[in-house]
């Protein structure tokens, strides 16, 4: 068994469009001996009433019933160890408490966060815990939506799946920007797999830890800890990073291209991404205004789907 370890502040959050490969940089966080990122809390968000502080039973009761929480396979007696006996808690407490626990019961003494969806949270994140950091992960958005096309979750046409895109990324940058370089970093994912070491040692500089070569060696280790669903979402994700995974150059038909880009160019460019149509077609930009409303037009499809360009 591992010895319980006191658990330091300074939490951490992993936040970015989905698919775009923060799954691995849980992995490879998690990996390092000081830091425990549990898989997706969603529950910070969304077990908030609005209100600084909590019932102490009530929080208990929803956060035991949480989907997201009873993933973690952490027993409530852990987290009820971790909280003070009052009837009334700062919800601030509340939560770290969980995160605490979960810290606790696998030897580590830092907690961080994979959760992408809270890319659209950072100012509730960061008042909420104002010793915090965020690192911000951001993939080519048509690689993202490429990675979505035949998942039974997410965006099923080009236009929701750009709009999606462009909206997180944008959040991300609007929110974390101001807070400051001390507090929030962006990361691009197509330059993390090109040099992941030069990218982990800066992470770790970022979060005031210690590099550590196991976390460059975490496949085994991940194993442990990387849900079989997770796993099946992500294939490679217990792999060296590779940057031939998965390119839209390759797979994705040009009139997918021109279409995304008709949404969600000025974006790309935003991030340096080199764009194939500078001026998408009329055409492009009609479908594109469709899909952005909803209609069910340029569904998303790899390439050689003979339906793709529809």
């Amino acid at each position: 068994a591992r010895p319980r370890l006191p658990v330091v502040a300074a939490p951490f959050f992993v936040v970015g469009s989905a698919r775009s490969g923060t799954t691995l940089l849980r992995v490879i966080l998690n990996s390092h001996p000081d830091v425990a990122v549990p898989p997706e809390s969603r529950f910070v968000t969304e077990l908030w009433r609005g209100k600084g502080e909590v019932d102490r039973d009530v929080f208990l009761n929803a956060l035991h019933d949480h989907r997201q929480f009873q993933a973690w396979d952490l027993p409530m007696d852990a987290v009820i160890a971790e909280l003070s006996d009052a009837p009334r808690l700062a919800y601030r407490d509340a939560v770290a408490g969980a995160y605490v626990a979960y810290s606790k019961a696998h030897g580590k003494s830092r907690w961080g966060d994979k959760t992408p969806r809270y890319v659209l949270r950072i100012p509730f994140l960061a008042d909420l815990f104002p010793d915090s950091r965020f690192i911000h992960l951001v993939r080519d958005g048509r690689n993202v939506a490429l990675s979505y096309a035949g998942m039974p979750f997410g965006p099923k046409t080009v236009p929701k799946a750009a709009t999606i895109w462009s909206q997180r990324v944008m959040a991300g940058v609007r929110d974390g920007r101001p807070l400051g370089d001390a507090r929030y970093t962006e990361v691009l994912y197509e330059s993390f797999v090109a040099d992941t070491e030069g990218h982990v040692r800066k992470l770790c500089d970022f979060l005031e830890l210690d590099f550590d070569p196991a976390m460059l060696d975490y496949a085994d280790r991940a194993r442990d800890f990387v849900f079989e669903k997770a796993a099946r979402y992500n294939p490679h994700v217990l792999e060296k990073p590779r940057t031939d995974v998965r390119s839209w150059k390759d797979e994705m038909p040009d009139r997918q291209v021109e279409l995304f880009e008709a949404v969600a160019g000025d974006v790309l460019s935003e991030f340096g991404y080199p764009r194939r149509f500078e001026n998408p077609s009329a055409s492009a930009k009609m479908m594109g205004r469709l899909g952005t409303m909803g209609l069910p037009v340029g569904r998303l499809a790899r390439g050689g789907d003979k339906h793709s360009t529809t």
